[in-house]
């Protein structure tokens, strides 16, 4: 925080003992030792409520550009050039089934021979 060297501490305690005198050098060590973690403690405190403000605006403008991308009509190219039928009467095409029976699957009536086995199964 202070860019203090050696030297310049050492003739700074010097100086306060010759001011203040040896009986009260060690209670103005405390207090200054006390003042000193108080400002540290402060500092650590308003850092930290800086970063995490910063954090809650960026979450912020991250919300912020989702819900407006969220917004936005996205719509793949082939649905936006076939035009919708109004009425809705168009049926959708069906495929043909690959294997004859296939499309007989889901109106048959279900079966346990018509299930796989845990013998059907690959290791």
């Amino acid at each position: 925080m202070f860019d203090f060297s050696f030297g310049e501490l050492a003739l700074l305690g010097i100086i306060a003992l010759l001011v203040v005198g040896p009986e009260k050098m060690p209670e103005l060590a405390r207090t200054a030792g006390k003042w000193y973690g108080a400002m540290r403690r402060a500092m650590t405190g308003l850092r930290s409520e800086v970063e995490q403000q910063l954090l809650v605006d960026e979450l912020r403008q991250e919300a912020h550009r989702l819900r407006n991308h969220a917004h936005e009509e996205v719509l793949p190219a082939d649905l936006t050039a076939a035009p919708l039928s109004e009425a809705g009467d168009e049926k959708p095409e069906v495929e043909k089934p690959l294997h004859p029976g296939e499309s007989d699957l889901l109106s048959a009536p279900a079966s346990h021979t018509a299930l796989p086995g845990p013998e059907d199964r690959l290791h």
